[in-house]
């Protein structure tokens, strides 16, 4: 079976193929184009989406684009990409050489999205997983419940004649909150990267279900404010002075969350990951004999052997340590998934 190795990047050493890496590489293969699965590459290989935005968000760079599904060979290896469901041309990676299929699935989760792709679980001999959520107390409750909540938050704060906040990712999960919104009549208001990426989703053939309107400090009364989380501390929402702020991230269900973010008024579990109990879906109906686990912790993995899995454990989320605890990890890498 190929190598695998973690060097601030996922690595197959039997084919020298990088896939997000984060420094620098002559070419690398791009799951999606958040910022701690993208780096300064001379080449990228990955879907249209994902180049249009990393262009947007890290500039020029050489592309090779592979549409969903169409298989390309590469000499020693073939690669074909799949949807992730994580953000808008988010992939999950095949590679397939001499007779072994590997996949990668970066960040993913299997729960419909509104503004991406669905994804697909991929049959394969070697599962190279992403696990953030690896752990039993991260079952989301279904989205519909989850998204009821946040229409009777966003209803309570407008009747009260206060600006609900939504505290989202700018690639992914913000375009997912504004159709979610957008859907129920609300009237939007974005912060200028979330509006950015908007209008690239809008590019490239998403069709949101209403209009939506680019920040104006003077105009927010009776709107619906999205910002990426980092913004929660500064004066574009401190001073607002009557506000109600709402944070999308999976990290709700950690027993420490309310602690961890007390600025914060409504936390809501709405993640673009997979969750314990799909992360484990996956494992099984991917078929693979290998399972190496990404980005959560350990124990994950020892859970998997427990279920009978070959089963190991490779690499914790970059920038990342051992001691920090997970909410802590949400709290402080603003420019991480790991509020998603």
């Amino acid at each position: 079976m190929l190598r695998v190795e973690y060097r601030d990047g996922l690595y197959l050493p039997d084919l020298d193929l990088w896939f997000d890496a984060a420094g620098p590489r002559d070419r690398c293969v791009i799951s999606h184009a958040h910022s701690d699965h993208t780096a300064g590459h001379q080449a990228i290989i990955s879907t249209p989406e994902t180049a249009r935005i990393f262009r947007h968000r890290r500039g020029e760079a050489q592309v090779e684009a592979l549409q969903y599904g169409e298989r390309r060979d590469y000499g020693r290896y073939a690669l074909t990409m799949f949807p992730a469901g994580h953000c808008l041309g988010s992939a999950q990676v095949l590679v397939e050489t001499d007779g072994e299929r590997l996949v990668y699935t970066g960040d993913y989760k299997l729960r419909p999205n509104v503004a991406a792709e669905s994804a697909v679980i991929i049959p394969c001999d070697t599962l190279i997983m992403e696990s953030t959520f690896g752990d039993p107390q991260y079952q989301f409750p279904p989205d519909v419940a989850t998204i009821a909540r946040l229409y009777a938050a966003v209803d309570r704060a407008l009747s009260d004649n206060r600006v609900p906040v939504v505290l989202a990712y700018a690639l992914g999960k913000s375009q997912e909150a504004l159709e979610l919104l957008l859907r129920r009549g609300y009237r939007v208001t974005l912060h200028g990267s979330v509006w950015n990426v908007a209008e690239i989703y809008r590019e490239l053939g998403v069709h949101f279900s209403g209009p939506y309107e680019r920040y104006d400090r003077e105009q927010l009364r009776g709107r619906v404010l999205i910002t990426p989380p980092g913004c929660r501390k500064q004066p574009m929402i401190t001073r607002i002075e009557r506000r109600y702020v709402i944070l999308l991230t999976g990290w709700a269900l950690h027993k420490s969350a309310p602690y961890m973010y007390k600025d914060v008024d409504l936390i809501l579990p709405l993640s673009d990951h997979a969750d314990f109990n799909d992360l484990v879906r996956v494992a099984r109906e991917s078929g693979a004999q290998r399972i190496i686990t990404m980005h959560g912790e350990a124990k994950f993995a020892a859970h998997l052997r427990e279920l009978g899995f070959n089963a190991e454990h490779l690499a914790a989320h970059p920038g990342s340590t051992a001691k920090k605890r997970a909410p802590k990890k949400a709290a402080t890498a603003v420019e991480q998934s790991l509020f998603d």
